[in-house]
């Protein structure tokens, strides 16, 4: 008899028992995407269910506009007539003003005014080149302004991922900011669950925790805990956990609920 309840006690107070606290799964990477300025759709170059990788255009605008103006300053940025016109002035200006100094130190054949004046010459063509020189500057950058306008024609893929939906058609206007494309990484997915305080406090981050989840038929897995919130909710008294999960294989449908299990 007391055998019996030795083992009775043992196993009513000495056996940590598993705790479940309901959570909802997301994917770790998942954002809705649009253009940062106003125009008209010109092309789509993915389908929704397609898969594409981080730098993949999505989508463009209308881009004439942009392509013209890169052209053009191009042109502009890669023309150096002009500092080779001012630095050939600059040098011819400053040969005069050695042989007029010279004869000027030499000689009296030439007035001290002549040689103020080869001076200011020479003074002059150097501002001047050094003004072709800031001015080239400017034309560069103009050209990378540009450059930089017509990227923004373009819907480039943040991450690699499957299109979940697009809501725009060919030929139709978007907004600046507009959510228009929704793309999301299904291969690693996060859940997140709100668990009690005496249960929370015995949790590490990096630590692994069982799943149960309820796609289809209920699937087990093993997830590590990314995030343990560093305040409980007053009210409530829970403390938010986030647990990172493998979903390579697509067995889950993010979005659905389920469990995490705790000793």
């Amino acid at each position: 008899m007391k055998l019996f309840f030795l083992t009775f006690f043992l196993f009513a107070f000495g056996t940590a028992v598993a705790a479940s606290f309901d959570g909802v799964t997301e994917p770790i990477a998942q954002a809705k995407i649009g253009f940062t300025v106003p125009g008209k759709i010109d092309r789509i170059w993915v389908k929704e269910g397609a898969f594409v990788h981080k730098g993949d255009t999505l989508m463009n605008l209308v881009k004439t506009e942009e392509e013209i103006r890169v052209h053009m300053t191009k042109i502009i940025a890669d023309d150096y007539s002009g500092i080779a016109s001012s630095k050939a002035k600059m040098d011819t200006y400053l040969k005069d003003y050695y042989a007029i100094k010279k004869l000027y130190e030499t000689s009296n054949s030439v007035s001290e005014e002549e040689l103020w004046e080869k001076q200011m010459n020479f003074d002059i063509s150097r501002a001047d080149w050094n003004a072709a020189k800031v001015n080239k500057i400017k034309d560069s950058l103009e050209h990378r302004m540009a450059r930089a306008q017509l990227q923004k024609q373009y819907l480039i893929a943040p991450f690699d991922g499957e299109i979940v939906s697009i809501s725009k058609n060919t030929s139709e206007s978007v907004e600046a900011l507009e959510p228009i494309i929704e793309i999301a990484d299904v291969r690693t997915c996060r859940m997140t669950a709100y668990i009690i305080v005496n249960k929370a406090s015995s949790l590490k981050i990096g630590q692994q925790v069982n799943l149960q989840l309820n796609s289809g038929k209920a699937k087990s897995k093993k997830g590590k805990i990314e995030f343990i919130s560093p305040v409980v909710d007053k009210a409530s008294l829970l403390r938010t956990v986030k647990v990172i999960f493998d979903n390579s294989d697509k067995s889950v449908e993010p979005g659905v609920t389920g469990k995490i299990q705790i000793k």
